[in-house]
């Protein structure tokens, strides 16, 4: 009951008070300060434990495993004496607790280490895949990875895809990224996000293709009010010289949020790196009387 109510600290004396703790009690407590953020708490539950022979379920390891993806100094050696007693246990096939591990050793960027667990795992399911392509989030290997996932007769579903147009983005893999979001919904029946629309946007934009990108947020109605994607856009436009777009997607925003600097800034900037010094002009009187101060004015 405390524990549920976030009172942790009667739990632990209710817990403490008690003359026989079964392995349901331990699981509890264990839980508990695990999900109120109480790590030294916890590690220390779970040393008790088992030392006086009670076991944590799959369910409470998956939670310290996830845990561990968190920052912490002592995170490496939990994280491998945790995996350690998996091993000895033989609860490593389990799949919520392999997936865990998977998800552990990504956070912390030991690739090898990730793909060791999966590699051994007999059994992968849409959630164990999902955790080893997001652990190649920063490896080429990622596309080699989706088509694995795909022949093996597992579906993708969006959380697949956002890895996978993400990890496209900052690799600068276009051409795949675009194959990709075209397959969502002809080959695989996944319906676009907002979140795998920006990363494409941003995709486009970071490669130079500031017209690809327009047509991308033209086609879909929605991304037109939109303002994280559009801003995206206009920046691209700065950065790239693009005049023309700019000025449509710029006049777009002034519409959806007239009060944010950044956007006249960026069309400023866009006109004056085109030499078009009379346009700046017009565009720092269009904005007086407007409760819009850019940075510097006086």
């Amino acid at each position: 009951m405390y524990v549920q109510c976030g009172d942790i600290r009667k739990a632990r004396q209710v817990f403490d008070a008690m003359p026989v703790r079964d392995s349901v009690s331990w699981n509890i407590m264990l839980a508990g300060c695990l999900r109120h953020g109480l790590w030294l708490h916890s590690m220390g539950i779970w040393r008790r434990m088992l030392r006086e022979g009670h076991k944590p379920d799959s369910a409470v390891l998956s939670i310290m495993l996830s845990l561990l993806s968190l920052p912490s100094e002592n995170d490496s050696k939990w994280g491998l004496e945790i995996h350690a007693w998996v091993i000895r246990h033989r609860l490593e096939s389990e799949l919520s607790i392999a997936t865990a591990l998977i998800r552990m050793y990504s956070k912390k960027n030991e690739l090898g280490c990730a793909l060791s667990v999966f590699e051994s795992m007999p059994v992968k399911d849409r959630s164990s895949w999902n955790a080893i392509i997001s652990a190649h989030r920063k490896d080429y290997g990622v596309l080699m990875m989706f088509r694995r996932m795909v022949d093996s007769g597992v579906q993708p579903d969006e959380s697949t895809f956002a890895t996978m147009v993400s990890a496209c983005n900052d690799l600068g893999l276009v051409e795949g990224g675009m194959r990709l979001f075209s397959e969502m919904d002809k080959v695989y029946r996944v319906q676009p996000t907002m979140e795998h629309c920006t990363c494409m946007v941003t995709m486009l934009s970071k490669a130079g293709m500031v017209n690809e990108a327009y047509e991308f947020v033209s086609k879909r109605m929605s991304l037109n009010s939109e303002p994280k994607i559009l801003r995206a856009l206009l920046c691209a436009c700065s950065v790239h010289g693009n005049t023309r777009i700019g000025e449509i997607v710029a006049n777009r925003l002034f519409d959806l949020e007239p009060e944010n600097e950044h956007n006249f800034v960026l069309l400023m900037q866009i006109y004056q790196n085109a030499g078009r010094l009379e346009d700046v002009e017009n565009v720092k009187k269009g904005i007086e009387g407007c409760n819009v101060k850019l940075n510097g004015s006086q």
